[in-house]
């Protein structure tokens, strides 16, 4: 009988060689022997994800991570095989946790990663968390289609499945992705020139105008871009990004009593988005309204318990409350989500500057 080491050997030669089954067959028997052998469930790993046995791969890179719990790269490819099998929500959770990890230099999976993430927030209507992610491949110069259809999905706001959309909004959103990308590239003239082409065809359309209005907001034309978000609330009345658009633009000209009716409503319209309660406990301190504003804000960091920000304002909210005390909890909560947020800026930072060998196909 084969000793475990003359079985790895074997499997190693087959797997080098591009013999998928037989590479698969060693290495289930090899873990078989050594239920622990962390090597092996990885590679076990991999040869399903090449092969496109997702649910079994999956189950390899659970052990994986079983096994190594703080190895980032396992949990991102337990992540990316839970995607394909359509578990979405697992999935999200444990390709964050393979970047909180750290992806150990691996370039190409941080980008395919990132990639992934971005479809996934989109699908869950996170649109502005997808966009910024995505706006690193723009600032990379890495092109691709799957790239330009993510950008633009998250831009027009649209969470349906691309596949399931017909050609023609397929079109649309792989234009609005272009004009985004080149403004992500710093290609300012060529973006604007793409968006006003952009806006006047497809007009009265689901989220144009709002999308309109976010690209002027880019280039520093609030007034002009707040006219888009009031044409989009005219289309639908229920239009909660423009209403918070609306409602912080007018808060930051000074304009408290005119911003509040757009931010209730938005609360209203839509009460789990943390937006909508942060924006009304901004106004209500600027309206002197304080315990208000507390209100608002510690509703807001319920919803979002890992935004700095909210903190920062309800530090400030409880200082002007006169509660040193709550004050003070506030403020070490906004410096350590602060320094977190500033530590995974600059983990992905280094992993996405590496390297330019990644190809311009796009994510897998």
């Amino acid at each position: 009988m084969p000793t475990f080491e003359t079985l790895k050997a074997m499997a190693n030669a087959a797997r080098e060689a591009d013999e998928v089954p037989e590479a698969i067959r060693l290495y289930t028997e090899l873990v078989g022997i050594r239920p622990n052998w962390t090597e092996g469930w990885w590679y076990l790993g991999t040869l399903y994800y090449e092969k496109d046995q997702y649910t079994d791969g999956a189950r390899a890179f659970q052990r994986f991570v079983t096994l190594e719990p703080k190895n980032g790269q396992g949990w991102a490819m337990l992540g990316l095989c839970k995607y394909q099998t359509k578990d979405y929500v697992t999935s999200l959770e444990h390709l964050g946790k393979g970047r909180e990890l750290g992806l150990a230099g691996n370039e190409e999976l941080a980008r395919v990663v990132r990639y992934h993430q971005a479809v996934l927030l989109t699908l869950g209507r996170q649109f502005e968390a997808a966009q910024a992610l995505l706006n690193g491949f723009a600032v990379e110069h890495r092109e691709s289609d799957s790239v330009l259809d993510a950008l633009g999905m998250a831009v027009l706001r649209i969470s349906d499945p691309l596949e399931k959309l017909n050609s023609l909004q397929q079109e649309m959103i792989r234009q609005f992705g272009k004009a985004a990308f080149l403004a992500g590239e710093r290609k300012a003239s060529e973006s604007r020139k793409l968006y006003d082409e952009l806006e006047e065809h497809y007009r009265n359309r689901p989220n144009v105008a709002y999308a309109y209005g976010v690209s002027l907001l880019a280039e520093k034309e609030p007034e002009r871009a707040m006219t888009y978000f009031k044409e989009e609330l005219k289309r639908n009345p229920n239009h909660v990004a423009s209403m918070l658009q609306i409602a912080l633009q007018t808060m930051s000209s000074g304009k408290f009593e005119e911003a509040l009716p757009y931010a209730k409503k938005a609360s209203t319209v839509d009460p789990e988005n943390f937006a909508a309660y942060y924006a009304l406990g901004r106004i209500y301190l600027g309206l002197n309204d304080v315990p208000s504003a507390i209100t608002m804000l510690v509703r807001a960091s319920k919803v979002a318990p890992d935004v700095p920000g909210v903190y920062f304002v309800l530090a400030s909210a409880y200082t002007r409350a006169k509660k040193p005390a709550e004050a003070a909890r506030a403020r070490a909560e906004f410096a350590r989500l602060e320094a977190l947020d500033k530590e995974r800026r600059g983990e992905a930072t280094a992993e996405d500057t590496k390297s330019d060998a990644l190809e311009k196909s796009g994510p897998r």
